[in-house]
């Protein structure tokens, strides 16, 4: 029996777990973004205003697109960035559009929207999240007063799409409507190495970037050296999956006590589990143990998918393991079928987008897609989850008929169950069962070995002894045929026919002819040398 860690012991280690997923390192981009350096996965934004940019994006939800810089003096057609001591009013109006500005020409800026482009979507179809973000304000600071690296880490990320203008032929940026939230790496690295608070970011009550920056400063006003560069933004890719994964790991938003008495959450921290003796033998037949009426399969499962479903439904703890298409997914989908007939909830988690797509669509496909709602991908934000649920508790209403029990399908099973058993009894008197005779003639064919051709007569009522008998005459046989060749190269082959027909006379003649002018050659040949010999 595995210890089982006290409540303040486990806190500890669940803390400590937490505290992992948290990477407060230089290498990682919530820490430090080197926006000196030439990255083609990120697009520096210049000339704008953090808190105009956030305005029409956020709240106002508008588009905004690109201008590259002019390269050509002449060519009249591209968009002049506009010089920072320009007219007081034309600055102004230029801060209020929606077009964001960059030091890219013309074709560099087409080629880095369209990796930035290329990269989210893969990012969100393997993922299932998105990772694109407009970063707004950077901290400028130094990890101690004698160093003289400067490390600049986003404030502000804002969760962004590019979507294709097919008008313009270029992309177009939008908001997600998904919250903004705190660069929690930050937050940690700031307050374990400097005992610094990085204030909350909290959309609830309506968010004021301008007064956000001034508590920061106001906290950071003690440090040398620090600053904070209020309008410099960057579109790039930021990784939030592991501060959601810690977000749900957070005490406050679980009932008390809910971590320490969980079991199953003790034994992965650190007591381990109990072994148990598997429901089912190695060998061991599934059908008298379980009827139609208690599979609840909504796709095919084999045997094997069986016990591991039946080992769920029972409250084990297992790990299944198997390369692709051995039939994962589908026994997934069983086990989140039965779960819910049951009166169970299911929380299906997986590391790739597609995994979770592969089961969500086998249970839409067998309608049972008003079971599952969609929390980790675009669909899951605030208000196309409510409206989900709202769908699904809607539909509940309309309770489908009960369906009768599956008799038919048990009378089916046992009358396959009845086949199969003669198939693998032996054949009364014989030692080998019809599933032998079929598999040797099958072996044959595999062989391009044509299966011999016995007389039926009398092989119904051979026993063993006449049946092994005759396979040692037939084994003799062959192994007289593999010494002396085919009976019709045999040179005494057909000697004893004396019931020839006139055809057969007639081709006989010159072979025996053929034959005696053979022999007589053979004589002289032996007269001669003999002959010589003496």
């Amino acid at each position: 029996m595995p210890d089982i860690p006290r409540p303040a012991e486990l806190s500890a280690l669940l803390g400590d777990a937490r505290r992992r997923l948290v990477e407060t390192g230089t290498r990682n981009r919530l820490i430090h973004v080197n926006r000196s350096a030439k990255r083609a996965n990120v697009l520096d934004i210049v000339n704008e205003r953090s808190g105009d940019v956030y305005e029409l994006l956020r709240v106002q939800g508008k588009r905004m697109r690109f201008s590259y810089q002019n390269e050509d003096p002449d060519d009249a057609q591209g968009p002049l960035l506009v010089p920072a001591d320009a007219d007081g009013e034309v600055r102004e109006a230029r801060y209020r559009d929606l077009i964001l500005e960059t030091q890219l020409g013309q074709e560099g800026l087409d080629r880095r929207l369209l990796t930035l482009f290329s990269d989210a979507r893969t990012a969100e179809e393997e993922q299932g999240v998105n990772i694109l973000y407009l970063a707004m304000g950077f901290l400028r600071w130094y990890e101690s007063d004698s160093s003289q690296i400067l490390r600049e880490s986003p404030l502000i990320l804002l969760p962004v799409e590019l979507v294709r203008d097919d008008r313009r032929a270029t992309f177009d940026l939008r908001v997600l409507d998904t919250e903004v939230v705190t660069n929690m790496p930050l937050q940690e690295r700031l307050r374990g190495d400097f005992g610094l608070e990085l204030p909350e970011i909290d959309e609830e009550d309506g968010f004021d970037m301008a007064a956000y920056f001034d508590e920061l400063e106001e906290r950071t006003r003690t440090r040398t050296r620090w600053s904070i560069d209020r309008d410099g933004i960057q579109l790039g890719f930021f990784s939030f999956a592991k501060l959601l994964m810690l977000r749900d790991l957070e005490p406050e938003h679980w009932p008390e006590d809910a971590f320490e008495e969980h079991p199953v959450l003790s034994g992965l921290l650190d007591g381990g589990f109990e072994r148990c003796l598997p429901l089912f033998g190695p060998q061991e037949p599934l059908d008298p143990r379980l009827t139609p009426g208690d599979l609840l399969h909504v796709v095919p499962a084999d045997a094997s998918q069986t016990r591991v479903i039946e080992e769920v439904r029972a409250g084990r703890n297992l790990v299944v393991q198997g390369p692709p298409g051995t039939g994962k997914s589908q026994t997934i989908a069983n086990i989140i079928a039965g779960a819910a007939h049951d009166g169970k909830r299911v929380l299906f988690v997986a590391e790739k987008m597609a995994a979770l797509s592969v089961v969500h669509d086998r249970l839409q496909r067998v309608g049972l897609g008003d079971l599952c709602i969609e929390v980790h991908s675009r669909a899951a934000n605030k208000k196309a989850f409510l409206e989900e649920l709202a769908r699904t508790l809607n539909a509940g209403r309309a309770a489908p008929d009960i369906p009768p029990p599956p008799d038919a399908l048990l009378e089916a099973r046992d009358r396959l169950n009845g086949v199969a058993r003669l198939l693998h009894e032996p054949v009364p008197g014989s030692e080998f069962t019809p599933f032998r005779v079929m598999a040797e003639i099958a072996r044959l064919v595999g062989r391009d070995v044509p299966p011999p051709r016995l007389p039926r007569d009398g092989l119904s009522i051979l026993n063993e002894a006449d049946r092994r008998a005759l396979g040692t005459r037939v084994e003799a046989y062959v192994d007289q045929l593999t010494r002396t060749g085919p009976r019709a190269d045999h040179p005494f082959f057909g000697v004893g026919d004396t019931d020839l027909q006139p055809t057969d006379l007639q081709r006989l003649e010159p072979e025996l002819t053929r034959a005696s002018d053979a022999i007589n050659a053979l004589n002289r040949l032996l007269k001669k040398d003999f002959r010589s010999a003496t």
